[in-house]
């Protein structure tokens, strides 16, 4: 909807008056996001395509909208404040602060805070290297000239002994430092690995793709170090390679289907990293 209905919908429902600054915000490859300073609070407004299917990230309005409501007293994601399906139209309060810029104690807390939410009734997504090896293929058979690459040996990994509300794409949606971190864009939640959210963090590939640097090794350490949890280091060891194979393939075919030659370029480097990523010895 345009500016003008945008406003028109949310005075209606008593959210904004004349006051209210409305500005769309950059960053979405998809959906269309504003932000609404009002006199009493900021927030911000999405407005939602439709859901998409042969991807690993869907666009699930109404998965978002539960993420968020069971999120809500965690200090994990911004304040729900309300949904209409019709409109296709989420509102939640703004979170005040800048991207994230290397906090990685933060990032590992937020997740250990994380970990309270219940997980059931989201879609469900691959536990073991089979499944994400396997998807990983499907992805690289869609590209046109896949890279020269092998996949890496399949490794029994027994399934996780808790299930958790991932968000599964944490790289570019950190907000704050802190105890203020906060996660957002949670338009495709599952119930699946904790590893694979940790994963959408230290992945080079993820970390390309926003805007910055990959990690660096004392970097990683010290988000190991600040989470606490070595038997997740030792399972996020095995499944590494099947992450970075899946991830690399989504790279892969997303350089070749966009039209943006800007951002296909930071896909090829997200790629090659990714590739390097996946055949890293511990």
């Amino acid at each position: 909807m345009t500016e003008v209905e945008l406003r028109r919908f949310l005075e209606k429902q008593g959210l904004t008056d004349s006051r209210a600054e409305f500005r769309k915000l950059k960053g979405g490859y998809l959906n269309t996001v504003w932000f609404v300073d009002t006199p009493d609070r900021s927030l911000v407004a999405k407005e939602f395509v439709k859901p998409m299917t042969g991807t690993l990230f869907p666009n699930l309005p109404e998965d978002e909208v539960e993420a968020l409501r069971r999120l809500g007293d965690l200090e994990v994601a911004p304040k729900l404040v309300g949904f209409w399906l019709d409109a296709s139209l989420l509102v939640y309060e703004f979170v005040e602060g800048e991207m994230w810029d290397g906090d990685v104690q933060g990032v590992a807390q937020l997740l250990l805070r994380k970990e309270a939410a219940d997980p059931t009734g989201f879609r469900g997504v691959p536990l073991n290297a089979h499944a994400i090896l396997a998807e990983g293929d499907a992805l690289f058979t869609r590209c046109k000239s896949p890279p020269n690459a092998i996949c890496p040996s399949l490794v029994d990994v027994p399934l996780p002994q808790k299930l958790s509300l991932i968000h599964t794409d944490i790289g570019v949606n950190l907000v704050g430092a802190g105890s203020g971190l906060r996660l957002i864009d949670w338009q495709c939640p599952a119930i699946g690995d904790i590893c694979e959210d940790i994963y959408s963090f230290l992945s080079p590939a993820f970390q390309i793709l926003a805007g910055r640097d990959p990690l660096t090794d004392a970097k990683v350490r010290d988000f190991w170090l600040a989470l606490g949890r070595p038997e997740l280091e030792r399972r996020y060891t095995l499944l590494r390679p099947a992450y970075a194979w899946r991830f690399a393939g989504y790279c892969a075919w997303r350089s070749e289907a966009l039209d943006e030659a800007e951002i296909c370029v930071r896909y090829r480097c997200a790629l090659a990293e990714e590739l390097s990523y996946m055949c890293q010895q511990v």
